[in-house]
This record gives C-alpha cells, structure tokens and sequence, in this order.
C-alpha cells in the first residue's frame, strides 16, 4: 500500500474565498490494486466541537463505497488497511 500526501482542494477554496476552516490542509491518498482511498479531516465540521476523520474512495474501482467517519486518524487509518489489503 502507498500513500501520497498533498494539500487539499477544498482547504485552497476556502482560504481564497474566506471561508472559516471546514477542512484540515492535508489530504491523504492510500491507494493498492484494489484502489484508492481518500483520506481528510473535517474540523469542527458539524459544529459541535468535534473534529472528525472521513475516508472516501476514489474512481469507480474502489472498496468504499460510501463515506464512512471516524473520530481518530488512527480508526480511520485501520480502516482503510482492510479495505486495500
């Protein structure tokens, strides 16, 4: 499995719009031959304090098929490690 890290659309469009902070400023990519996972921090995404980790899969060939949140880097990260083993 490899991993790319790489700032994050969504951070750059909101810093340019002046857009309080929704996302964190990394994005994390794991990818294998079963696909590839997207991997962002959602910061106080829902308002409650809360700051939360969502994985996404990317392209049409992927083992997500929906979003799924976690509250740590690590739960999220454990996760996907299944999903591309």
């Amino acid at each position: 499995m490899k991993v790319k890290k790489r700032m994050y659309k969504m951070y750059k469009e909101c810093k340019v719009a002046g857009i309080s902070q929704l996302v964190g400023r990394w994005q994390y990519v794991y990818s294998s031959e079963k696909g590839e996972i997207s991997l962002i921090k959602l910061v106080n995404y829902f308002r409650d304090g809360v700051d939360l980790w969502e994985i996404y899969g990317i392209g049409s060939s992927n083992p997500l098929k929906d979003v799924e949140r976690f509250n740590t880097k690590k739960g999220a990260e454990r996760r996907i490690k299944e999903l591309l083993k």
